[in-house]
């Protein structure tokens, strides 16, 4: 499966930087039992203390949804950020980070990937050092309930949607954002096969925008099963 690029993000080692806000906005978050959370990490941005805030979650929370929203945030009010993704942890060196303490506002999402190799635990305590020394935001974003006693800092714990109701607006919102053009249809049979993980549902939306470009077909009901059943 193939993720469409968006504008105005740029891949370099590893790490994301945001030009223009291109990716998840925070209004099309659905916030439901995080709104506390969200005042909270609100509050930290503003503050810009503690150095450190960690967000965690179970899988398919939305955690890197709402991390992705932040740095859009962040990029609208003029303050430059960069998002690492550990999910491709072999393929990265530590060396990436050097630098990024000159950023306001950086993010790590899988974090904990990362921090079972101690040369990762060295870099990570080293930016938090420099971010620190110069007021900047470091978020580091797992699924794992367990945070290194040399990285304290805010800890926020993200609630996942539960509501198939609360699921149908987070993928229509994310289909409006993307531009993708889904019928009433399509968005409750992919509720249907695909519910349990909001994650892998929001990934399957993906594979088949580009499955529809990539073919000129619209996507209706007979198409995704076809493109996903097959």
């Amino acid at each position: 499966m193939t993720n469409k690029q968006a504008s105005g993000i740029q891949l370099v080692q590893g790490v994301l930087t945001l030009s223009t806000p291109a990716w998840p906005r925070l209004s099309q978050f659905i916030v439901n039992q995080n709104i506390e959370l969200l005042n909270r990490i609100q509050q930290w941005l503003s503050m810009q203390s503690p150095t450190i805030c960690w967000l965690l979650g179970e899988h398919s929370s939305g955690k890197t949804h709402l991390a992705q929203a932040l740095l859009s945030q962040q990029t609208e009010i003029g303050k430059q950020g960069a998002f690492v993704s550990g999910k491709d942890a072999k393929k990265l060196r530590p060396e990436l980070l050097q630098g990024l303490e000159l950023l306001p506002f950086v993010c790590i999402d899988d974090v904990d990937t990362l921090l079972v190799q101690p040369t990762w635990l060295q870099a990570i305590e080293r930016l938090a050092v420099l971010m620190r020394d110069r007021g900047g935001c470091l978020l580091l974003v797992q699924k794992s309930s367990v945070t290194p006693e040399t990285l304290n800092g805010l800890v926020l714990v993200l609630q996942p949607l539960m509501e198939d109701a609360l699921k149908r607006e987070a993928l229509i919102n994310r289909a409006k954002q993307s531009d993708i053009v889904l019928s009433d249809a399509v968005v409750s049979w992919l509720l249907k096969q695909f519910s349990n993980d909001l994650g892998q549902l929001m990934h399957v939306l993906n594979y088949l925008d580009h499955a529809s470009m990539t073919l000129k077909r619209p996507i209706t009901v007979p198409f995704a099963k076809q493109v996903l059943l097959q």
